[in-house]
């Protein structure tokens, strides 16, 4: 069963409502399952319609107006997305991609930090082997000049 809701019902130049080939069929479909009594009225009701209108689709179809054609390109239409849809499809994707930037730009930083904190996990158990050393740091640039010396990094 297909959501009716879903066909875009517009206005013509005149001003009156123009319906889909699709929503046609799919009322028309309806319509024909429509058994009890009072159903058809209720029909007519939820989708405000005038017998009028049902009554000239039914004219068309039996003259053959609606053809198999027409049904599959119908059927076809209800996946074409509107223009609401292709907007958020748009902003979505560029959601997307802004997304995907801020992903590689944390794991960038994330590699950055990983780095640094072996560095100065390296200065740290350094400085620890000789307690009274100081962290390179917080040396001066003599003090950093001799320690590179000592330590053969120079």
């Amino acid at each position: 069963m297909t959501d009716i809701d879903s066909f875009p019902i517009g206005r013509g130049p005149t001003g009156r409502r123009s319906f889909p080939i699709a929503f046609r069929i799919e009322v028309l479909r309806r319509w024909d399952e429509c058994t009890e009594h009072g159903a058809k009225t209720r029909l007519l009701r939820e989708l405000n319609l005038s017998k009028n209108h049902v009554t000239a689709w039914l004219r068309a179809r039996e003259s053959g107006q609606y053809t198999q054609a027409m049904v599959a390109a119908a059927e076809k239409s209800r996946n074409w997305m509107d223009s609401r849809d292709r907007a958020e499809l748009a902003r979505l994707r560029r959601e997307n991609t802004r997304l995907k930037a801020q992903v590689e730009q944390a794991e960038t930083a994330q590699e950055i930090l990983g780095k640094a904190f072996e560095l100065l996990q390296g200065i740290t158990k350094r400085s620890n082997e000789d307690p009274s050393a100081i962290p390179p740091a917080l040396m001066s640039a003599n003090e950093y000049a001799q320690w590179l010396e000592r330590e053969k990094l120079s």
